[in-house]
């Protein structure tokens, strides 16, 4: 006869396998069992987070809502018939129109080196958008499957002001918020006698609905969005599906930071469980790494390392699985690349050929992935197009005679060589890691 306990045990090793380990079948604290993977099909509600179709979804309402707003204000500036459809009674109503003989040599100049920032601002902006919204999808995905293999990535946080993306949207947008601040300052001389009051106030108000509050908003989601881990899953839901599972698979939780990890290099990787025991063991191997180099720059008290944790237990479970199939998860000679781009390296493992070949979900997200890339590109493309025809028509002033385009020209077409930089760059470093 079977006791309460045996049945017990059977319901639960049918119910919950990966909670018991898979030689004996008895519940063994401080082993790996292989709770992710071809032995465990149980879905979690939270892993939808990290289904390509939200991801994606998510990231192209939140981003597409700024390219739009960023597409309309860049047509306002460089169409002077969307002016004319908006009901504009003068198309250069928004810009300030830098004539030499009404202000003077030195205000067209300001003028021209103003107006030449506004008319950047947008196309810059939709190109580090979409470059910190690519990163913002790796981070994500990374994060959910690497949580399901029993591997916690900690993101390093990321300081837009130590960005030159950030400091480059900046200073397109302080220098054009000045054009309209010069044009006001214009218009006030202009007009003293002739309700100056009210002309400047109709001013503002038109200037600021046009472009500053677009541009103040845009800047501030864009802060906003260095910071991927308000997007990641909170303690509570990840115990809230399955508390046993969640507490087994703590115990055997590794720890990585982001530092330690943007070094794995994959082998003969087949499945997403590969790619979580290649980040977890080699992460060790770097992070004690990390740890002497971080010790011998500082003078202060020793530290525990904490750019990895694997428990001892799992360690050894995972070398022995992978040796007996002929697999190297430990640190291998060869060094990734660095990139531009962040956080490129998840790009690299997530794109590994082997891995996309062998593993469905693999490559569902690797081809959706390369969509969004293709669609991405075209509005980078878009966004340089109109900057350089911008540019071509300045030049042809130029030759016309007006003299004061030449700053123009030098900012708008280091604009220009900065906008294809990063998009090659954008494309090369997340596309072909």
């Amino acid at each position: 006869a079977f006791s309460s306990f045996d049945c017990a045990m059977a319901t639960l090793a049918e119910q919950k396998p990966w909670l018991l380990d898979a030689d004996s079948g008895a519940s063994q604290q401080g082993t790996y069992a292989r709770v992710p993977g071809t032995e465990d099909d149980t879905t979690f509600e939270w892993e939808s987070l990290g289904e390509p179709l939200f991801i994606f979804s998510y990231t192209a309402m939140v981003v597409g809502r700024q390219c739009i707003a960023l597409s309309l204000l860049a047509l306002q500036v460089f169409s002077p018939g969307v002016q004319k459809m908006l009901q504009q009674q003068n198309t250069n109503s928004y810009l300030m129109d830098c004539d030499e003989e009404a202000v003077g040599f030195a205000q067209t100049c300001i003028c021209e080196t103003t107006k030449a920032f506004v008319r950047c601002f947008a196309p810059v902006s939709i190109i580090v958008a979409l470059v910190v919204a690519a990163q913002l999808i790796l981070c994500q995905r990374l994060f959910y499957i690497m949580l399901r293999c029993g591997v916690l990535v900690d993101f390093k946080n990321l300081s837009p002001f130590k960005d030159p993306l950030f400091w480059w949207v900046l200073l397109n947008g302080v220098c054009a918020m000045s054009h309209f601040v010069f044009h006001m300052l214009v218009v006030q001389q202009m007009h003293i006698g002739k309700d100056n009051l009210q002309t400047v106030i109709d001013s503002l108000k038109q200037d600021s609905f046009f472009f500053g509050l677009p541009s103040v908003l845009y800047v501030l989601f864009l802060y906003l969005s260095y910071d991927v881990e308000w997007l990641l899953l909170p303690l509570s839901k990840f115990w809230e599906s399955d508390p046993e599972w969640a507490q087994k698979t703590s115990f055997e939780m590794a720890f990585v930071t982001e530092r330690a990890a943007c070094k794995t290099v994959l082998q003969d990787a087949t499945c997403i469980q590969d790619v979580a025991d290649a980040i977890a063991l080699q992460s060790l191997d770097r992070g004690a790494e990390l740890h002497r180099a971080d010790s011998l720059t500082t003078n202060n008290a020793p530290r525990p390392n904490r750019n990895a944790f694997v428990p001892e237990a799992r360690q050894q479970k995972v070398k022995q699985a992978h040796v007996s199939r002929r697999q190297v998860v430990s640190t291998p000679a060869q060094t990734p690349r660095n990139y531009f781009v962040e956080r490129a390296w998840i790009s690299r493992l997530l794109s590994n050929s082997q891995l996309v070949t062998q593993d469905r979900k693999c490559r569902t997200f690797y081809f959706a992935w390369l969509t969004w890339m293709c669609l991405t590109s075209f509005m980078c493309l878009a966004a340089v197009a109109a900057v350089i025809l911008q540019l071509k028509n300045d030049i042809e002033d130029i030759i016309a005679g007006h003299g004061e385009e030449y700053i123009c020209v030098a900012i708008v077409g280091t604009n220009v060589l900065a906008m294809i930089v990063v998009a090659c760059y954008y494309v090369g470093d997340l596309v072909f890691p």
